[in-house]
């Protein structure tokens, strides 16, 4: 019964993990779509990779949190208190 509620504590964490590399991939997109409108042709502008990166980073590891919820269990008792 405990064990239940931590699989569904820990997989509600990785939805959250995975929603908020969503908003830093998607929002990294949309800042570097923004500086190429506003570039002239064949000026510069900025590619927002490293939010980008960090994003999808994010997301990918709330995604394997979240089918395997055990892994981050144990990787909270691993650590010092």
């Amino acid at each position: 019964m405990l064990n239940d509620y931590l699989k569904l504590a820990v997989q509600q964490a990785a939805k959250g993990e995975m929603l908020k590399g969503v908003l830093w991939l998607v929002g990294g997109a949309v800042v570097t779509g923004i500086t190429y409108s506003a570039a002239e042709p064949g000026g510069t502008f900025f590619v927002f990779w490293g939010a980008m990166a960090y994003g999808a980073i994010r997301f990918l590891r709330g995604l394997f949190y979240y089918a395997h919820p055990k892994a981050l269990l144990d990787k909270q008792q691993q650590q010092p208190r």
